[in-house]
Order: structure tokens, then sequence, then C-alpha cells
């Protein structure tokens, strides 16, 4: 694995498809749209790609669509997906140095992938390479093209999620590799972007119909839609998991669920950011 790869992506792909689905499709292509050229004559590009939840949204809805991603398990899972679709094209690559020409794309999305770029320890170049792929984005959006962010805020992170109280020092743990939209927008405008502004999905939830499931934690398939997880000690596991099984067994995990969808309904999961070269 990368060491900023926290997850063993090469074997949770097997079971991504099932417990992770693609949200904020509208608003995707409505930054999209807001490009010079129409929809259906565009070309675009997903960073970090995975298996392909976010194509397969798009597909169709655009011209041409290149996805990228470092991790050859969800690489191949994509692939499979999309080798009958000459209008995709798929490489196994890194966000640090993109294999495309200047001024190819019109548009760029990265969903949920900002984590994967910032290591956990604090020093001066934390955000080194998060700044590296912004730079990047830029050197291969058209002018007037648009990149769009795919991120969580703080709040969200331990908020939105109801499963996040479980487990709250591998969320303090992942909340160090995300940077605040604060950062976020700020680095976008050092590297030369225009700021366009801040979307969120306050109904989307990344796991789809699964993510209210009171067992849900009980599966290994259903951690693994979320590498948050992966970062529990085996320790801070069983306790999550005997927690999970007594409110089960007492019955008090309705009344859990819903304090804890009381605040994801006021904040969302995700946040979109985008902003034009």
């Amino acid at each position: 694995m990368n060491k900023l790869e926290f997850e063993n992506y090469q074997e949770t792909s097997k079971s991504y498809d099932t417990t992770r689905v693609s949200i904020g499709k509208e608003i995707l292509l409505g930054c999209f749209a807001s490009t010079p050229r129409p929809l259906s004559q565009q070309i675009v590009l997903d960073g970090g790609c995975g298996t392909g939840n976010y194509i397969e949204a798009l597909n169709g809805k655009v011209a041409t669509i290149y996805g990228l991603e470092f991790n050859q398990g969800m690489l191949m899972q994509c692939q499979q997906k999309f080798q009958a679709y000459p209008n995709i094209h798929l490489t196994q690559g890194n966000l640090l140095n993109l294999p495309y020409e200047n001024n190819y794309f019109d548009g760029m999305m990265c969903n949920q992938v900002m984590n994967h770029l910032v290591p956990e320890e604090n020093h001066s170049d934390k955000f080194i390479q998060l700044h590296q792929m912004m730079k990047e984005a830029y050197r291969v959006l058209h002018p007037q093209g648009v990149l769009v962010l795919n991120t969580c805020s703080h709040k969200q992170l331990f908020d939105g999620f109801w499963w996040a109280d479980l487990i709250p020092e591998a969320m303090n743990r992942v909340a160090k590799r995300y940077p605040t939209l604060e950062t976020l927008t700020s680095m976008l405008k050092e590297v030369g972007f225009h700021l366009g502004g801040k979307i969120v999905p306050v109904d989307a939830v990344l796991q789809g119909n699964n993510y209210l499931d009171q067992e849900g934690p009980l599966n290994k398939a259903y951690r693994d839609g979320d590498s948050t997880w992966s970062l529990a000690t085996t320790e801070e596991l069983e306790t999550a998991l005997e927690r999970v099984i007594k409110m089960n067994a007492d019955g008090s995990i309705k009344q859990y669920l819903e304090s804890r969808e009381n605040l994801r309904r006021h904040i969302g999961q995700t946040t979109f950011i985008y902003a034009y070269t």
C-alpha cells in the first residue's frame, strides 16, 4: 500500500460497489455545465476514480470520461465495468503527476480522495501533496475549466455518520487527514483557481440504502464501505461492536440511530467545493 493509503483497497475493492454509492450527480453536472463547452461535448477527468461509481453516474451525460486510479484492485473492478465503452478511458496513475496534456479537460472531479493525500502527522509540509494535486489539476484543465472536490468538513465527519460515535479515536485519526474547508479554499486560490462556491447535499449518504442498517457495523463488508473503520485498533473495534450488539439486544439502537440522524439532517455528510481556472 501507498503510505498515505491507510486502508487495504486491494481487498476492500471486492465489495466496494455494494457498500458505497455516488452522490451529488446533479451537483457535478451543474458545475461542468457552467463551463463554456456544452456537456455533450465535454471531456471530464475523474481523479481517484475507484471502482467507477461516479463514472457510471455521469456516463452518457458528457462526451468522454477519463478515470485515473492509483490502486490496482480498484482499477481492475472499474475496467471490468466499462470495457465495452469506447468513450471511457482508464489509467493507473498518480494524482501528483497527471499523465495528460495541458489544457485537456473541461472539468475534473475528485470524490472523497483528499484524505488520501494528507498524512495524519502534523508537520510543515503536511499539505504538500494536496497542493501538488491542485497544481496538476490547474495544468490539465481548459481555461475556465472547473475542478470539483467532494470532501467532508470536520463537523460532518463527527456528526454526519451515525456510527462515528462508536469509534471516536478512529474519527480523530481520520480527521487529521481531512483539510478544513478553509484550508482547501485557501490552497485553491493560491494555485490560481477562482472559487465558485460550496454545496452541501444534506439528504445524500455515501453508503446509500445500507447506511441505516442497525447491525451494519457487525459486517466487514459494511465497514469496508468507509476507510475510517480501518483506523480503529482491534480493541476499539471490539468495543464498538459490543456496543452495537448490546443496543440491538436491548432495543435502544432505534433511539440511538434517531439521535445521531438528527445531527446529520442539519449538516449532511459531504461538501462539494468547485473552482474555476
